[in-house]
C-alpha cells in the first residue's frame, strides 16, 4: 500500500490546479494575458439611464440638448453606447447644471461620513463574496466611489477584480495590519479595470495576522493602537476618498473580522434560505452580540447607522424556501431587505469567467435570466443607497421622481 507525504501531495495538486486555471483563463482572455488588460464593457443609453436612476427620455433629451455631453460610440444596429467613465461624466455635468439634485447624487458632500459596511456572517456558502462583488459593481456604476477591503485569506473577491498581491508582489491587507513595520493603507490600495472600484487585496498571510495579535496580546507587547482599532485607524487616512467601503469577511470569527465590524458603521448580513442556515444565524448573532459587548465596554459610544439582513441563494418558486422567507420577514420585519439575492444561473455563468453579473451584460447570458438577477442587484443597491442617503441627511428619490 502506498503511503503519501501529505505536504508534497497537496503541493503537487495545488500546482496542477493553478496551472490548469491559468491555461483556461488564457483561453478565455486571449489575446490578452490578464482580465485587467481589457476595459469594462460599454453600456446602452437605457442601461445608463437605469444605472444613473434617470428617466430614459429625460436622459436622451439631455444628451441631445446639453452642449459638451459625452457623445458615446455608435454601435452596429444604430445603438449608442457609453463607457462607465462617460456615464459618470454625464452624471457630474447634470449635477453641476442643477439637472439632478443632491438627493439623486450618490456621492458624499463635505462633512458627510463614508458608509463603511461589514458584509458579515460566520457561516460559509451564504454568497458573501458574490453579494459584495455585485453590490460594489452596481454602486460603482451609479456613481459612488467604492473601496473593497478583502479580509478573507482565500482572496476570492481580489481574484475577481484581478488583484493578486501575493503573486504580483505588492502590499495586501496583511501588510497594513501586521505587527511589525505595517504599511499605510494607501500603499495597499489597487485601482481596477472597473471604474470607481478600488481594492485592498486579500492574502493567505492573513492567517499569520491572527497569530501575531494573539502573541503580542499575551506577551503584553500590544502597540499603542488596540487590535480592535487597527482597521479603523488604517482607514482614517483614505476613507475621505470613498463614498462606500465594503469589507468582504471570511466565514469565521477572527481578530480581523471583529476589527472590521468595529471599523464599520453598518452591517449587511447575508442569510441562505434554509432552516439550518436560520439555526446557524441565531448562534452567530448570539456570538456576535457577546463579542461586540466586550468591545463596547472599551468603546461605549460605538453606534451603527443600520444593520440589515438579505436572503441569498433564494428560489421564490421553492415552497420550503418561500416558507423560510416568510418566517424571517415575520421575525425581523423591516430589518430584512425588501429585495432578495435570488439563486441564479447567471451568477454561476458569470463566475466561470470570473466576473460580476453587471460586467458580463445581457448579450452573453440568457436575457430573461439576466433581467431577473439584474433587478435583484439593482433593488439591493437601491436599499443600501437609501440608507447611505439617510446617513447624509438626504431623502433618496426614485428614477420616476
Amino acid at each position: 500500500m502506498t503511503r503519501y507525504i501529505g505536504s508534497e501531495l497537496l503541493n503537487e495538486h495545488s500546482h496542477i490546479i493553478r496551472e490548469g486555471i491559468k491555461r483556461e483563463q488564457e483561453k478565455l482572455l486571449a489575446p490578452n494575458k490578464r482580465k485587467s488588460d481589457t476595459s469594462l464593457r460599454r453600456f446602452t443609453v437605457r442601461e445608463a439611464s437605469e444605472h444613473l436612476k434617470l428617466n430614459y427620455n429625460t436622459l436622451r433629451h439631455h444628451l441631445k440638448n446639453i452642449v459638451g455631453m459625452p457623445a458615446g460610440v455608435m454601435e452596429p444596429g444604430n445603438r449608442r453606447t457609453f463607457s462607465a467613465e462617460e456615464m459618470h461624466e454625464i452624471q457630474d455635468k447634470l449635477f453641476e447644471l442643477g439637472k439632478i439634485t443632491l438627493n439623486q447624487y450618490p456621492k458624499k458632500s463635505e462633512g458627510d461620513e463614508t458608509t463603511v459596511i461589514a458584509i458579515y456572517n460566520l457561516k460559509g456558502g451564504v454568497s458573501k463574496t458574490s453579494l459584495t462583488a455585485n453590490l460594489a459593481s452596481a454602486m460603482a456604476l451609479r456613481g459612488s466611489r467604492v473601496l473593497i477591503v478583502d479580509l478573507d485569506p482565500q482572496a476570492s473577491i481580489s481574484d475577481l477584480f484581478d488583484i493578486t498581491p501575493d503573486l504580483d508582489g505588492f502590499p495586501s491587507i496583511y501588510d497594513v495590519l501586521k505587527h511589525d513595520d505595517p504599511v499605510p493603507m494607501s500603499d495597499a490600495i489597487s485601482g481596477t479595470y472597473f471604474p470607481n472600484i478600488d481594492v485592498v487585496g486579500g492574502s493567505l498571510n492573513m492567517t499569520e495576522f491572527e497569530f501575531e495579535i494573539s502573541a503580542s496580546y499575551m506577551s503584553g507587547q500590544e502597540r499603542s493602537t488596540p487590535w480592535h482599532r487597527k482597521i479603523s485607524s488604517a482607514l482614517r487616512l483614505v476613507e475621505e476618498h470613498y463614498d462606500v467601503i465594503l469589507f468582504d469577511t471570511p466565514p469565521h470569527l477572527s481578530f480581523a473580522v471583529i476589527a472590521a465590524v468595529f471599523a464599520s458603521n453598518a452591517m449587511l448580513i447575508p442569510v441562505s434560505a434554509g432552516m439550518l442556515d436560520i439555526v446557524s444565524l441565531e448562534k452567530f448573532l448570539d456570538l456576535g452580540s457577546s463579542t461586540l459587548e466586550v468591545v463596547e465596554q472599551h468603546e461605549p459610544d460605538k453606534r451603527y447607522n443600520f444593520i440589515k439582513y438579505v436572503l441569498t441563494k433564494y428560489s421564490p418558486h421553492d415552497a420550503s424556501e418561500l416558507q423560510i422567507s416568510s418566517f424571517l420577514r415575520s421575525q425581523l420585519g423591516p430589518n430584512m431587505l425588501r429585495t432578495d439575492f435570488i439563486k441564479s444561473t447567471a451568477i454561476t455563468d458569470a463566475g466561470i469567467t470570473m466576473q460580476p453579473v453587471l460586467e458580463v451584460g445581457p448579450a452573453k447570458l440568457n436575457r430573461k435570466t439576466y433581467e431577473r438577477i439584474y433587478e435583484c442587484i439593482r433593488g439591493i443597491a437601491d436599499e443600501i443607497e437609501e440608507e447611505m442617503m439617510k446617513s447624509w441627511g438626504r431623502k433618496p428619490v426614485s428614477e420616476s421622481e
